[in-house]
């Protein structure tokens, strides 16, 4: 039975005040077949950012005494070289290769890298290299791919996977896991706001979609940003709220959605308030949490703030 799929911040919660983290962000590196680019093209040369945190059971006791490497620990030059190693090997032999490669292929082979599993907690076989890490001393795990370029309006798109990780237990050492797809700051000329002015002209709308619990292999973020992007210019709500709602809706019933998504809208008005630098407002929902906001509003007679 695979781990629970569960929100980022419901994984955190898991592990609060680590006594000891090994982290990475943002190492450089380039894929060339994997992933789709802006304009959701295959097989396009685009640069790809890594991160990885490391979160350990017990602190850098021998390691910091003895001031020499220890089992409690990471080095971050082997992680740093382990993770772009991997992805480089994984381009190279994709290279030339008919079958789709996406993005969470690329995190999956570094997941296995580092830990011998599957981004789903299952055993995988690794015959060119051990796994990194020993899972005895780890307790949470998160790696991140970026692809800064690979969103047309907004400041790219990043994948993420982190685990907590309890070595005792009889059923697999992954307590519990999460996946997450990110659209980043989308900056889009919407109309949107209750006051006569903003009525009558269209102001930059900054949104970031966040799709939790992202359990599907598809690479189908340039067509959430499609969609996002279109409901956004189609807009005339008076509230930001309102605008969530919808936005909630399309992201939800884009190509590729499932029912385990839990989907954030976060939204910024940076023209709105003179004085300060925006508000933000933030929806949460899924497809259940919808319907039944729907079904409330017709029970009681009502209809949603809208178009």
């Amino acid at each position: 039975m695979a781990p629970p799929l569960i929100t980022h911040a419901r994984l955190l919660a898991l592990c609060p005040d680590p006594p000891a983290t090994v982290a990475v962000r943002n190492l450089q590196t380039t894929l060339r077949r994997s992933g789709l680019d802006a304009w959701g093209r295959e097989g396009r040369t685009q640069p790809c950012l890594v991160s990885v945190e490391v979160r350990f059971l017990q602190g850098f006791g021998l390691t910091a005494r003895g001031d020499r490497l220890g089992r409690e620990t990471v080095h971050y030059g082997l992680l740093s070289k382990a993770v772009l190693g991997c992805v480089e090997r994984f381009e190279a032999t994709e290279e030339g290769s008919t079958e789709e490669c996406g993005v969470k292929d690329v995190l999956a082979a570094v997941w296995a890298r580092l830990t011998g599993l599957t981004v789903d907690g299952e055993a995988y076989q690794t015959p060119t290299a051990n796994p990194l890490l020993d899972l005895e001393t780890v307790r949470f795990l998160s790696v991140s791919i970026a692809l800064p370029k690979a969103s047309l309006l907004g400041e790219g798109v990043k994948l993420t996977a982190s685990a907590v990780f309890d070595s005792s237990r009889a059923d697999g050492p992954v307590e519990a896991r999460a996946a997450a797809l990110e659209i980043c700051r989308l900056r889009v000329p919407t109309l949107v706001g209750v006051n006569d002015n903003e009525r009558e002209a269209k102001q930059f709308v900054v949104a970031t979609v966040m799709v939790e619990r992202f359990a599907g292999g598809g690479d189908c973020y340039t067509d959430v940003e499609r969609n996002v992007v279109r409901t956004m210019e189609a807009s005339s709500f008076e509230t930001l709220e309102a605008l969530g709602e919808r936005l909630a809706e399309t992201v939800l019933a884009s190509p590729g959605a499932e029912r385990t998504w839990q989907v954030g809208i976060r939204m910024e008005k940076p023209t709105a308030v003179p004085m300060a630098e925006c508000p933000i407002v933030v929806v949460r929902a899924t497809g259940e949490s919808l319907q039944a906001l729907k079904s409330g509003e017709e029970a009681a007679g009502t209809s949603t703030v809208g178009l």
